[in-house]
């Protein structure tokens, strides 16, 4: 038996982690193994349990909200493999001109993947109330 506490709710859950595992679709957890999914009997929300494949430590996300920023996680390297592209450029004005551009579209997606996970936090907090106690806190943990 494993006990996890949910990251938005901070309800203890008892689970037992049988040999199965589940497809990782997570492209910044690749290196971890996905053992068990649950859903929070307070929040309702999904949960996964995931095992690190050499260390062995244990980690549980909020899935809904951690897929958010693993969306958006290949075109953030896109844009930073494009800056390190801008800043081999020899022409001062033309790299500040593309690398004003870049930064720009960098801080736009930040800030995009900020409002869908904080509207995921609104919906988590208005679903169920007493949730809101320093679930943002928990969720940086994670």
């Amino acid at each position: 038996m494993k006990f996890f506490k949910c990251p938005c709710c901070t309800k203890l859950h008892f689970t037992r982690l049988n040999g199965v595992q589940f497809e990782n679709t997570y492209k910044t957890l690749r290196d971890y193994s996905i053992k068990k999914r649950l859903k929070c009997g307070k929040c309702h929300n999904n949960l996964a349990v995931l095992v690190h494949n050499k260390e062995k430590q244990t980690r549980i996300i909020w899935e809904e909200y951690y897929q958010v920023y693993d969306n958006s996680y290949e075109q953030q390297l896109l844009l930073q493999s494009k800056k390190e592209d801008v800043l081999k450029l020899e022409d001062n004005s033309e790299k500040q001109n593309q690398l004003e551009k870049i930064l720009k579209e960098l801080r736009d997606l930040q800030n995009q993947v900020s409002i869908q996970q904080s509207k995921i936090r609104i919906k988590a907090k208005v679903i169920t109330p007493g949730v809101a106690e320093g679930m943002s806190d928990r969720l940086q943990q994670s």
